[in-house]
């Protein structure tokens, strides 16, 4: 039987595990990429965390869950994790970045806050990485029983789509699971990637 894992642990052991077992890996380079490869984890290899997992949904830049935002921000104010800046962002990364419109999260009546603004830095592609705090997290989290099997399926996902380029990836889930896709503001623009393949 498979060991059950909390999302933000899953986040971290998914950070701090590489595609190869020989390999060391502690670092996921932008939000579209990361939201990604969680939403193939749970869909090909049915590793869901426990409780109502990241509840994926379709929106602007395809499968879309807010928890992995809180999940990010509390393991870097908890010292887990941090994040830098690792380059400009992309389209699919700035679809993800404004969210909702604010007249969609607060109605017609609420008056305009600098709160929910996105920062200038919200459009800077950021990686994500473990820090050492993060890193004894994740050797904790190894050596419980049962976590052999969570850590071959993220292994499976990591070797099959992480040298995938962010398009081939955005690709894939595009044409795997259209259902996610209803609310894409990228889709013509990801699914024209077929032509010039």
């Amino acid at each position: 039987m498979m060991a059950h894992i909390t999302r933000r642990n899953l986040v971290l052991l998914f950070l701090g595990t590489a595609a190869k077992a020989t390999d060391v890996s502690d670092s996921i380079n932008g939000i579209t990429r990361f939201q990604k490869l969680l939403f193939l984890l749970e869909r090909e290899a049915d590793l869901k965390p426990e409780g109502d997992g990241f509840q994926f949904e379709p929106w602007k830049a395809g499968p879309y869950s807010a928890g992995l935002y809180d999940d990010l921000e509390l393991l870097d104010n908890l010292g887990y994790i941090q994040s830098e800046v690792s380059g400009e962002i992309t389209d699919a990364e700035a679809s993800e970045v404004d969210l909702l419109d604010f007249e969609e999260l607060m109605g017609n009546e609420a008056e305009i806050s600098d709160e929910l603004t996105p920062s200038p830095d919200a459009y800077e592609e950021r990686r994500f990485r473990l820090t050492e705090r993060g890193r004894q997290k994740v050797l904790e989290l190894l050596s419980r029983e049962g976590f052999d099997e969570l850590v071959g399926r993220i292994r499976r996902i990591k070797s099959k789509y992480s040298h995938y380029s962010l398009g081939d990836l955005l690709y894939h889930v595009y044409t795997k699971y259209p259902d996610m896709t209803t609310e894409s503001e990228i889709k013509d623009k990801v699914l024209s990637r077929r032509h010039l393949m």
